[in-house]
Formats: structure tokens, C-alpha cells, sequence
């Protein structure tokens, strides 16, 4: 939701991605002039960047953040968001977008938000749409979609109202307040605050000990959250034991438990 025409120029990366020390692939969306507000050619990039993840070696952790200073104002309301002529053409942004949310969330490694600033209407869904959020002190969220006189989208009333319950879902949602950093933290909807100016230090530096046991682990434990929301207790118990049991025959446990019983021997 920027507040001036920024049509991307030909040949602008709006989508950085840089494989860091440690495995750690970190996505930067790049549009600072618009306040990172997403478009098209954003979605489109985002689309080949989860094919390559989802072909190769997967990565220890995903770790996606704004460059501005701000994570993303949202959809680009300067930028049409109709493409094609189907039924659903008005709205084919948002479709692009949704797809995207959904493969964030099925992607076998952890996927971390680093927000600085402003995280809006379906920028805030993207955060949202990640296994963790590590945001600044002065970051801020929000979902102001019906002072546009449009309906929650990217997912934001299903996550929000999964995340915190569907009364405060709905008191955000309709009154389309700015929610500050420190009062998401308080409602779940943050997993660290730190000082403004580090929330990609910080988060990098947490996705850099993603893993370091067993990365399968850290997968299937990622899938067991995820699949928390849709089942009952039976059925996750069901889940657990077809994991622990695969788990449990890898050379990898075997190892992680010598080791730990060969140091508590030292010690």
C-alpha cells in the first residue's frame, strides 16, 4: 500500500537472494522507494526462488526481510493488480500471492520474518505466513484492508485468527489499528523483539543454529506445527510416532546420542 507510483524499472532486481555462510538462504524484498509494496514481478521472482529451493539441497533455514527499513506496506495500490481475462483476472495478484504464502509454509525448512518498520495488509501476511517473526522494537503491524474498502486477504483472517483467537482476530481486523511491535509480542504474534536497526542480525543469527543437530528433525518438528492446526491430539500422536520411528533408525541419532553420552561421561 505505497504512497507513491513506483513502477519498477526494466532490469531492477525486486527480489535479492543471497545464500549466507551457514546455509542460510536470505530473500531481501527490494522495492525501498515503495516501501517494499509487493507486485507481480515480486511474486513472480518469489515463484523460481521456492522452485530452486523446493529441486535442490534443502536449505538450513529461509530467512526473509524488507530493504528500506521497512518488511512490506502490502500490496502496491498504485499498480493495477488485474492480469489476463478469467474470471478471477481482477484479482490475479492476489492469487500469485497466495500461492506463495502456501509454499512458504509447506517448505520443509524453518522460515524466518525479520521485520523492521512496517509489516501491512498482505506484507504482514507474509510475516505471518513464516514459521517465526523476529521484529524490532519500533516495528508495527497492521491489516488495513477495509479502509480501502477491501476484505483481509493473503490469508491474514485465517492466520490471525488461528494465531490469537478469532475475538481478537476481528477487533484488528475491522478496526484496522496499527499493532506495535512490543503488543504483538504480548499476543503471540511475535517470537523475539530486539533493538531497532538488528532484526536481520538477529535472525540470521538464529537460522544459523537451525539444525545443527539433525535438519530432518528440525523439518518434521516443523510439519508437526503445522499440522497441529488442523487435527486433534489423537491424530498427532499418530504423527509423532511414524516421525519418531523414522527418526529413530537414522545414523544421525545414533551419533547426536553417543556424543551426548560420551560428554556426559567427560563431565
Amino acid at each position: 500500500m505505497a504512497d507513491k507510483d513506483t513502477a519498477p524499472q526494466a532490469g531492477t532486481m525486486r527480489l535479492l537472494v543471497d545464500r549466507r555462510d551457514g546455509d542460510v538462504v536470505l530473500v531481501t524484498l527490494n522495492r525501498p522507494e515503495a516501501r517494499n509494496a509487493v507486485s507481480f514481478e515480486m511474486w513472480e521472482a518469489f515463484s523460481t526462488l521456492l522452485d530452486g529451493l523446493e529441486r535442490e539441497t534443502p536449505a538450513r533455514a529461509l530467512v526473509i526481510t524488507g530493504a528500506g527499513g521497512h518488511f512490506s506496506y502490502g500490496g502496491d495500490m498504485k499498480i493495477p493488480p488485474a492480469r489476463g481475462e478469467g474470471a478471477l483476472s481482477a484479482a490475479a495478484r492476489l492469487e500469485w500471492g497466495q500461492r506463495i504464502i502456501a509454499r512458504l509454509r509447506r517448505l520443509p525448512m524453518p522460515v524466518i520474518a525479520a521485520v523492521e518498520g512496517g509489516a501491512f495488509g498482505m506484507g504482514w501476511s507474509l510475516a505471518l505466513a513464516c514459521d517465526l517473526i523476529i521484529a524490532a522494537e519500533g516495528a508495527s503491524f497492521g491489516a488495513p484492508f477495509v479502509n480501502f474498502g477491501l476484505t483481509p486477504d493473503g490469508g491474514a483472517a485465517w492466520l490471525l485468527a488461528r494465531q490469537i483467537g478469532r475475538y481478537r482476530a476481528a477487533e484488528l481486523v475491522m478496526s484496522a489499528r496499527t499493532l506495535p511491535a512490543a503488543e504483538a509480542l504480548g499476543m503471540g504474534l511475535v517470537s523475539r523483539l530486539c533493538p531497532t536497526g538488528t532484526a536481520l542480525e538477529t535472525a540470521l543469527a538464529f537460522a544459523g543454529t537451525l539444525g545443527n543437530g539433525n535438519r530432518q528433525a528440525v523439518e518434521l518438528t516443523k510439519r508437526l506445527l503445522h499440522n497441529a492446526e488442523g487435527s486433534d491430539l489423537d491424530a498427532s500422536h499418530a504423527l509423532e510416532l511414524v516421525y519418531c520411528a523414522h527418526l529413530q533408525s537414522g545414523d544421525e541419532l545414533r551419533r547426536a546420542r553417543d556424543a551426548f553420552i560420551n560428554a556426559r561421561k567427560q563431565g
